[in-house]
C-alpha cells in the first residue's frame, strides 16, 4: 500500500497519460453506462418507497347487517361508501358493449389524492346528476366522446369525463377489467344489485391524524372477525403496494446488473489492449529497477482516474435518465412516483462501477507482474505475451461472489440468488466457449474453398486484440435479452389463441337467473349460437375446516392457512359427471346422492385443497345464507384453468343444491366475432344484468397487457443492450489501429479498396452471425425453460421473428463494423508508413 501511493509511481502514471491513453478512453463509455444504469435503478427503487409512503392512504359481498351498521357508527370519522359489482356497460352511440367493473361511491372518496379524469369534474358536480366517469381505454376502443350516453343495467348514464387514474392502482388493470363510476344515488336505477348478485360493499374511513388506526383495528379484529368483515389500513395498503413494487424493483436492479458486468467485460477488453501495447515499457521499467507491484500499480492509478471520471459523468448522466424511468413503467405503477435525488442509489451506481471496473481491469493488469526484464530486448511478439497470474484466478472468484452476493441481497433469497447467479454464468460461459472454440476451429479448419475475402476475414477472428469474445459477449447477450421478451410474449398469446379450436367455446354469460335462463337460452338460439352447457352457481362461504372455525383458523398463525381462502366466497356448482378440464387424482368421484346424506361427499379442485391443508377423508362446513352444510373430501380434481367455461373450487354431487338460491354460468360458441358482438348488445338491451365474457376480448387483452409488458421490460433491457453497443463500439474502435496497418499492408501488395471493404463485411458478418445466432440459441433455450417450469404450458416458438431479429442484428454489427472503419482509406500507405516510423 505504502508503494501504490508513492510519487514516482504518481508522476510516473501521470506522464505516461499525457500520450497513449486514448484506448482507455473508450472504456469510459461502458463505466458511464454502467454506472447511469445502476443510479437509475436504485434511485428509482428508493423514489417508488418514498412515493409509496406518501401516497398509500388514497387506497364482503353481501348489504352490511344492522350489526355492521351499528358498528360503522360508533367509529365516527369522516365516512365514505363504495358498493362494486361486474356488469355489462353498452354505449348507444357506437351500439358497443364491454364487460366493467362498476364502481358507485358516495361521499368524499377517494380522501386522499383524486380520481383523475378529463375534463376535471369535481365531486360535489359529479354527485348532482346522473355522470359517469368511463375508462379511458373503454372510450378510445370504441370512439365514445365526452357527453355520450352509457347504459348499465336499465338506466343511462352520461359520459363525463375520461377516467385516467385513480389512486392506488395501476393503468394496467383497466386492460383487465375496465372501471366505471357512478354516483350512489343513481345505483338503484340500475336494477342490478338484486338477490343472488355478486358485490362487494366498502366503508372508507378519514380519522383526526391523532388516531392510532392500526391500534383500532387491533381492539375492533374479535368483532370484525365475528361480523365476517375485512378491515385494511393505510399502513397495510402501503406494505402491500410496497412488496409488489419491489418485485418490479428487483428485476431491474438485476437487468442493470448484467448490464453492469457487460461493462467489466468491455473494460477488461479495451484493458487488455492498452496493456498489450505497454509491455515493453513494463520491460524497461523492470530493467530500471521497478519492482513489479508498482509497474502494475502505475497503469492501475491511470483506470482508476478514467473510473472515478466515468463515474461521476455516469452519476449526471442517471441523475438525468432517472425521470423517464417512471414514465416508461406509468402503467405498472400505484403510484405517482415523485423523482428525487437518492444519494442510496447515487452511493451504489458508483460503488458497484467502480468496483466492477477495477476488479476487470485487473485480469489483464495482473499479468503484468510476470513480465521479465530481458523482454527488453526481445521484439518477437509470442514472447511479449506474459505469463499466466494465479492472482487472476482470486479476481474471478471474487467476481463470482460479488455476483452471488448481488443476487442473493436483491432477490431476498439464496435459491433464487444462486439460480440467477448460475444462469448468468452459464449464458456468460457458453458465448465465451463460443468465441473461444470458433477462433480455434476457423484458425485450424477454415475452408480453402472460400475467396480471398472471405478467408481473410475469417482469418481476422483470431487476429491478435481484436477483441472476439468481448464482441460476441456483448452481441450474443443482446440478441438473448430480445429473443427471449419476444418467444415469451409470442408463446402467451398462443397458449389462448390455441383454446379457441373449431369445437371449443368461446362466450361464457355470467349471472343469468333462474327466471332469466330460457330466454337467454333462446337468445342464443335465435343469433345461431351453439350452447355448450348450462352450469348452476351457488355461492357460499366456509364456516369450519377439520372441525375447526374459520374465526379460529384465521387468528391462529400455525394453522398457515392464508386468510383470503378462509374469508373468500366460495361459487360452487353440482353436477353428475366430471368435464373435459378436470381429472381426478385422489379418492372417488361421486354424481349424486340422496337428499339427506350427512355429511356430502365433494370434489376439492388440487390447488385449493393444498391451501387449505386438507385432503379426502377430511370435513368441512359450509354456509348458503345461513343454512350449514356439512361436507366430506371425497376426491381431489386437477383442474384446467386456462380452458374457456366456469370451472370451480368446490363440485357438489347432484341432489343436494337443487332449491338453494343460484345463478347459471352459460356456455356457448359463436361462428363469428360478428355474430358475438350482435348476441352482446342484444343481451346488454333485454338482460342487463347479464355478463359477457367473450374469448376474443380475452385474446385481445391479452395482447395489450403483454405488450405494455413487453415495451417496460424492452426499456429495461435497453440499459443492457446500449451497453452492448457502446462495448462493440469499443471493441471496434480499439482494433482500428490493427486494421489500419492490416489495411496499408493488403494495399502496398496491391489489394483494391472494393476486396479490402468485403474483408471488412466478411470478418463483422461472421461475428454478427455467430454471436447473433448463439444468442437465439440461448433465448429459445430460456424460453423453453421458462414456458416449462414457469408457465406449464407447452412450449410454441415461432421461427420467423426469430430468424428477423438474427437478420437484423448481423446487419447491425456490419454496419457497426463499416462505421468503426470510416475513414482508412483515406491516408495513401506511404502516409501511413512515415506515421508509424
Amino acid at each position: 500500500m505504502d508503494r501504490l501511493i508513492t510519487k514516482w509511481i504518481w508522476r510516473m502514471a501521470l506522464r505516461d497519460s499525457r500520450r497513449g491513453l486514448r484506448p482507455l478512453l473508450l472504456s469510459m463509455s461502458c463505466v458511464i453506462l454502467a454506472v447511469a444504469s445502476v443510479v437509475v435503478a436504485f434511485s428509482f427503487r428508493e423514489n417508488l418507497q418514498s412515493s409509496i409512503q406518501a401516497q398509500s392512504k388514497s387506497f364482503s359481498r353481501e348489504p352490511f347487517s344492522p350489526e355492521d351498521e351499528a358498528l360503522f357508527r360508533s367509529l365516527g370519522g369522516d365516512q365514505s361508501r363504495q358498493i362494486g359489482f361486474t356488469s355489462m356497460a353498452y354505449f348507444p352511440r357506437s351500439g358497443d358493449s364491454r364487460l366493467v367493473q362498476v364502481r358507485a361511491i358516495s361521499g368524499g372518496f377517494p380522501y386522499y389524492g383524486a380520481l383523475e379524469s378529463e375534463p376535471v369534474i369535481s365531486l360535489a358536480s359529479f354527485h348532482r346528476g346522473p355522470n359517469a366517469l368511463v375508462d379511458e381505454n373503454v372510450m378510445l376502443q370504441f370512439n365514445t366522446q365526452v357527453g355520450d350516453p352509457v347504459k348499465i343495467g336499465d338506466y343511462e348514464f352520461q359520459t363525463a369525463g375520461k377516467l385516467r387514474k385513480i389512486p392506488g392502482e395501476s393503468l394496467a388493470f383497466s386492460l383487465i377489467s375496465p372501471r366505471i363510476y357512478i354516483p350512489m344515488e343513481y345505483l338503484d336505477r340500475t336494477q342490478l344489485v338484486q338477490k343472488g348478485s355478486l358485490v362487494r360493499y366498502r366503508v372508507f374511513f378519514k380519522f383526526h391524524r391523532d388516531t392510532d388506526v392500526d391500534l383500532l383495528v387491533a381492539n375492533l379484529m374479535p368483532e370484525l372477525q365475528r361480523l365476517h368483515l375485512e378491515a385494511d389500513t393505510v399502513s397495510k395498503r402501503t406494505a402491500s403496494i410496497a412488496i409488489s413494487m419491489a418485485n418490479l424493483s428487483r428485476y431491474l436492479e438485476l437487468a442493470v446488473f448484467i448490464a453492469v458486468l457487460l461493462a467489466g467485460v468491455g473494460v477488461a477488453s479495451v484493458v487488455h489492449v492498452y496493456v498489450k501495447g505497454k509491455v515493453q515499457s513494463v520491460a524497461l521499467l523492470r530493467c530500471i529497477g521497478a519492482a513489479s507491484r508498482e509497474t502494475v500499480s502505475v497503469y492501475l492509478i491511470q483506470v482508476l482516474l478514467l473510473t472515478l471520471i466515468s463515474s461521476f459523468l455516469g452519476t449526471v448522466l442517471g441523475i438525468a435518465a432517472q425521470f423517464a424511468l417512471p414514465y416508461a413503467l406509468k402503467d405498472f405503477l400505484p403510484v405517482t412516483t415523485v423523482v428525487t435525488l437518492a444519494p442510496a442509489g447515487i452511493g451504489a451506481g458508483l460503488a458497484v462501477g467502480l468496483g466492477t471496473a477495477l476488479l476487470f481491469a485487473l485480469i489483464p493488469l495482473l499479468p503484468l507482474r510476470k513480465i521479465s526484464p530481458l523482454l527488453a530486448l526481445r521484439a518477437s511478439f509470442d514472447n511479449e505475451r506474459p505469463a499466466q497470474d494465479k492472482m487472476v484466478w482470486m479476481v474471478f472468484g471474487l467476481i463470482v461472489a460479488g455476483i452471488a452476493a448481488f443476487a442473493v441481497a436483491t432477490t431476498g433469497s439464496k435459491i433464487f440468488g444462486l439460480w440467477f447467479t448460475g444462469g448468468v454464468l452459464a449464458v456468460f460461459g457458453v458465448l465465451i466457449l463460443l468465441a473461444r472454440s470458433g477462433s480455434l476451429l476457423v484458425r485450424k479448419f477454415a475452408p480453402s474453398v472460400l475467396s480471398f475475402a472471405w478467408r481473410q476475414g475469417l482469418a481476422n477472428l483470431h487476429r491478435p486484440n481484436n477483441q472476439t469474445t468481448a464482441v460476441i459477449l456483448a452481441i450474443g447477450l443482446g440478441t438473448f435479452l430480445l429473443v427471449t421478451l419476444y418467444s415469451v410474449h409470442d408463446m402467451l398469446v398462443n397458449q389462448v389463441a390455441q383454446r379457441s379450436g373449431q369445437d371449443e367455446p368461446n362466450l361464457v354469460l355470467f349471472d343469468v337467473q333462474r327466471d332469466q335462463r330460457q330466454g337467454v337460452v333462446n337468445l342464443l338460439k335465435s343469433f345461431g349460437i351453439r350452447l355448450h352447457a348450462e352450469v348452476p352457481v351457488v355461492t357460499m362461504r366456509l364456516s369450519a375446516v377439520k372441525g375447526r372455525r374459520v374465526e379460529d383458523l384465521r387468528g391462529d398463525s400455525a394453522a398457515k392457512i392464508p386468510s383470503w381462502a378462509l374469508r373468500r366466497e366460495y361459487r360452487s356448482t353440482y353436477r353428475s359427471g366430471l368435464t373435459s378440464t378436470e381429472e381426478i387424482i385422489k379418492g372417488t368421484w361421486q354424481g349424486k346422492v340422496a337428499e339427506n346424506v350427512q355429511p356430502i361427499p365433494v370434489s376439492v379442485e388440487k390447488g385449493i385443497a393444498e391451501t387449505l391443508r386438507i385432503g379426502v377423508g377430511d370435513e368441512l362446513q359450509f354456509e348458503v345464507q345461513g343454512v350449514p352444510l356439512f361436507t366430506r373430501v371425497a376426491s381431489v380434481r386437477e383442474v384446467d384453468w386456462q380452458r374457456v367455461q366456469p370451472n370451480f373450487f368446490v363440485v357438489f354431487p347432484e341432489g343436494v343444491l337443487e332449491g338453494a338460491p343460484q345463478f347459471y354460468a352459460i356456455v356457448a360458441r359463436a361462428g363469428s366475432n360478428q355474430a358475438s358482438a350482435r348476441l352482446q348488445r342484444a343481451v346488454a338491451e333485454q338482460f342487463a344484468n347479464v355478463s359477457v365474457i367473450d374469448l376474443s376480448l380475452i385474446l385481445s387483452t391479452l395482447n395489450s397487457i403483454l405488450a405494455k409488458v413487453s415495451s417496460a421490460m424492452r426499456f429495461v433491457a435497453l440499459f443492457t443492450i446500449i451497453t452492448g453497443l457502446a462495448v462493440l463500439a469499443s471493441a471496434v474502435l480499439g482494433s482500428r489501429s490493427q486494421r489500419l496497418k492490416e489495411s496499408i499492408l493488403l494495399r502496398t501488395l496491391g489489394a483494391p479498396r472494393n476486396q479490402i471493404i468485403r474483408t471488412i463485411v466478411a470478418e463483422y458478418l461472421f461475428l454478427g452471425g455467430i454471436s447473433g445466432a448463439a444468442g437465439a440459441i440461448l433465448g429459445m433455450a430460456a424460453t423453453w425453460g421458462l414456458g416449462f417450469y414457469f408457465f406449464g404450458t407447452p412450449v410454441t416458438i415461432s421461427f420467423v421473428p426469430v430468424i428477423a431479429i438474427l437478420l437484423s442484428v448481423t446487419a447491425a454489427t456490419v454496419l457497426a463494423g463499416a462505421i468503426g472503419c470510416w475513414g482508412i482509406f483515406q491516408r495513401s500507405p506511404l502516409e501511413a508508413l512515415r506515421a508509424e516510423a
